[in-house]
Parts: C-alpha cells; structure tokens; sequence
C-alpha cells in the first residue's frame, strides 16, 4: 500500500476532521450530503424570498458599481477565447449586461457558478451598457428542474429576453420569475399551464402592453386584434383567420385568473397578443416544446424511424 493510500484508508483525525465540516452542524448533518443538499436549497428560497420582501429603496440610477445584487443568468455566450457575456435579470435594475472576463479559463473564480436558475449575488461596475463582472457568490440551489420543466424554463427567460429592454425596471417580474420557476420545479402537470400562462400575462404587464379590451366591451364573443382584445357588436362576424372567444375565456385571461378549464383557448389569446409585439421575432423554445409534443403523440413506429 502506497502512502497515499494509508492516508486515505485511516480514519480522520478530529483536526482533518473539521476542515470537512462547518461548525454548528449535528454528526447526522456532517455524515449526510443529501442533508446539506437540502439545507442549500432552503438557504436559496429564504434568500430569495427574503429579498422578495424588502422594501425597494434602490436609487433612480443605477451606480457605477453594484454590491451583491441577487440576479438569474438568462442567457449566456462565449465572447472572445476565454470570456462570456451574461443577460442576468435582477429585481432592482432589470435586465443587466454583464461581461464575465476570464470566466472560461479552467482556473477562473467564476468556473462553474456561472448557471441558470440558480440565485447568484453579482458584484459588478462600469458606466456603459456593459457591465464588467468582478465577483459572483453562490446563493444556493433552488428545487431542480425536470427535462420538460426547465425546456419550460427556459421558454420563460427567451420572453424576457425578446420583450425587455436592458436596464429598465419592471416592478414584479423578479418577483413572478422567482415565482414561475418555483411552479416549474414542482413537478406538477396541473401547475405547469397556469404558471406558463400567468408568467405571459405577466411579462406583457411589465412591458406595458397589459390586455386591453376594445371595441364592443360588453360583448359575449371576442377576437385578437391588433394586439388587444376586441368585442364584437351583435350580428358581426370574425375576419377570416380570426378566432372567436366566449366572454368567460377572456374574463379569465384579463382578471389573471387562468382557470382550467379556460386555459386552452387563454394559451391562444396570449400567444397571438405575444406574437403581435414580437414583431416576427420566433420564440425557438416554443417551437422545440411542440417539435417534442408532436413526437410524443406519434405511434413508436413513426417516432424511431424520425429518432432514427
């Protein structure tokens, strides 16, 4: 037996010992790592949520440098041979652009904790669009996601991404994102819907494109148009690729309320109001999700020669 080897096989002196183990943990936590495993997630919901409750007194503008501001990553990509650039949303500056540099050299501090729907704390400075990164802390992981959860997930930061402008504030979004994740990583199929769709109602409330009833607004039966809601007089008839929606089904999707059995025709009244403010623009992971749904519904024969 090598050195290295007897130094493995015996057992920990109470010194190595605790180098291993954060003080004021019971000998159960220490001998567990699922144990800690779980108290991070707690550590990441309490920090969140904690925020989630503060009063806001962040200032008008935002400061050349920022301390500690909790953030999730939205998007991120390669920028030069060794650097990446980050969308990072944070409930008091919005949407942040932030150039981590270094961040892919394999001896860099940011080398790993640079992860989507994770709560970080990011420390950064600079007067221009680009922020430059100079510290980032591990806040904790919040419930994990599912395959089809975070292909959700992910969905939801490529509306933020497509329906905000960089630094502008949106009071709430943080607090819904945080929220919607929270659903996502459920794992439960009658919450995914709802949360999907009050999250699309909610990122057009932050843009400030809330829906709108206009024309006949008493009215029982309604069609989208031109990125609202319109009521139609009695005796008038839809345009030709025009939907009508039963008054209950709008009801539900202007109170917020998104009720199941509603919630269908409520994915279609808030898609095309999507759709109208994208201006063209696609939503890829939208087409993944039903490039998967499809592929789902297919017999095995017809899903293993496309697999195939």
């Amino acid at each position: 037996m090598t050195n290295r080897e007897r130094s493995a096989a015996a057992p920990l002196s109470p010194a190595r010992r605790e180098r291993y183990v954060r003080p004021g943990t019971s000998s159960i936590e220490r001998s567990s790592s699922l144990s800690s495993v779980l108290a991070r997630r707690r550590a990441a919901d309490v920090a969140v949520r904690g925020l989630l409750d503060e009063t806001d007194d962040t200032p008008e503008a935002m400061p050349h440098r920022v301390t500690g501001e909790i953030g999730f990553i939205l998007h991120a990509w390669d920028w030069s041979e060794t650097s990446l650039l980050l969308d990072v949303l944070t409930p008091h500056y919005g949407r942040v652009f932030v150039v981590a540099k270094g961040a892919r050299r394999h001896y860099s501090q940011f080398r790993g904790l640079l992860t989507a729907f994770c709560p970080l704390k990011f420390t950064w400075s600079g007067k221009k669009e680009a922020k430059v990164l100079s510290r980032v802390e591990w806040q904790g992981s919040m419930m994990p996601l599912s395959s089809d959860a975070m292909l959700s997930a992910f969905y939801v930061n490529e509306l933020v991404l497509k329906l905000t402008e960089r630094e502008d504030r949106h009071p709430g979004l943080f607090t819904l994102y945080v929220e919607t994740l929270h659903q996502l990583a459920l794992g439960e199929a009658d919450r995914v819907q709802p949360a999907l769709r009050k999250f699309e109602r909610g990122i057009l409330d932050a843009a400030g494109w809330s829906p709108a009833l206009t024309g006949n607004e008493t009215a029982d039966f309604f069609v989208v148009r031109e990125g609202t809601i319109t009521g139609l007089n009695p005796q008038e008839a839809p345009s030709d690729g025009e939907t009508l929606y039963a008054r209950a089904v709008v009801d539900s999707v202007v109170n917020n309320e998104m009720r199941a059995p509603y919630l269908r025709e409520a994915r279609e009244i808030l898609r095309a109001l999507l759709d109208y403010h994208l201006e063209g623009r696609e939503i890829h992971t939208r087409r993944i999700l039903n490039e998967l749904r499809d592929l789902r519904k297919m017999p095995e024969v017809q899903k293993s020669a496309v697999v195939g």
